[in-house]
């Protein structure tokens, strides 16, 4: 009888106790920042986010097309979740990754923007179109200051 009062008494004063540590203490661990910059923990640990990023190897800033032929503007981003590119110059855009026919009033500098929900890039692609050897007569390469092509 002794034991089993003895035995309440620890319970009643431990019952408490744990749930004041449970109550305190919501998390089974502590959180702490992510060691990378630009990625967040709010998703999944297995598909981190990032920022959208816009480089020279997957958005060339010099790009070169033949009038008549079909071009391809080369501009893509990188992040997570997967960015959305777009591309324009003087108001008028051009979907970057998708074949047009070249012509010459394509020819100049484009600002493409990648957004995605964490923010947006921007880098600038020079896209320089030059006329097809024999097309019009002997026309050739057309210039300006030296530099072949249309800008």
């Amino acid at each position: 009888s002794h034991f089993s009062s003895s035995l309440s008494r620890i319970f009643l004063i431990l019952i408490p106790l744990f749930l004041i540590l449970i109550l305190d203490f919501p998390h089974p661990y502590p959180t702490f920042p992510h060691p990378y910059p630009g990625f967040s923990s709010s998703s999944s640990p297995l598909s981190p986010s990032a920022k959208p990023r816009l480089d020279n190897e997957s958005c060339p800033g010099q790009q070169n097309w033949t009038e008549g032929r079909e071009g391809v503007l080369e501009c893509r981003a990188r992040g997570r979740p997967e960015p959305e590119v777009k591309c324009s110059k003087d108001g008028n855009s051009i979907a970057a990754g998708i074949p047009h026919l070249a012509d010459r009033a394509q020819a100049g500098t484009y600002r493409c923007q990648a957004s995605n929900a964490l923010g947006t890039a921007e880098r600038d692609v020079t896209l320089w179109v030059q006329c097809a050897w024999g097309s019009g007569g002997s026309r050739g390469y057309l210039g300006f200051g030296g530099s072949l092509g249309y800008l």
